[in-house]
């Protein structure tokens, strides 16, 4: 059985409701869809070590390597953009050092 960080999919659901979308449910779908197209695309890569955005590991303090290449990629559902989707990049925890470092 797969494991999803369910507050984290609600913090989602709530940030991509904030952008404008008609609905909290369509939200709500919307970030399910992201969280299960993240863990597919995770799981083809063959990737076990801890991964974010280049932007989730700067909220965690850690800057990504300069020239390092994202482990793997995934089409997700983004509200603010003209096509509804875009493309995030994720990167391994072997790939960021602490921010000042």
């Amino acid at each position: 059985m797969k494991r999803y960080d369910l507050s984290g999919i609600m913090r989602a659901a709530w940030g991509i409701f904030r952008k404008g979308v008609a609905s909290f449910s369509v939200a709500l779908r919307m970030a399910w869809a992201n969280a299960k197209t993240h863990n597919t695309a995770k799981t083809a890569a063959g990737i076990t070590e801890e991964t974010h955005t280049w932007y989730g590991w700067k909220e965690l303090g850690y800057e990504v390597i300069h020239e390092s290449k994202a482990l793997y990629q995934a089409v997700i559902a983004d509200p603010a953009t003209k096509s509804g989707t875009r493309k995030a990049a994720y990167f391994g925890l072997s790939q960021v050092h602490p921010i000042g470092a």
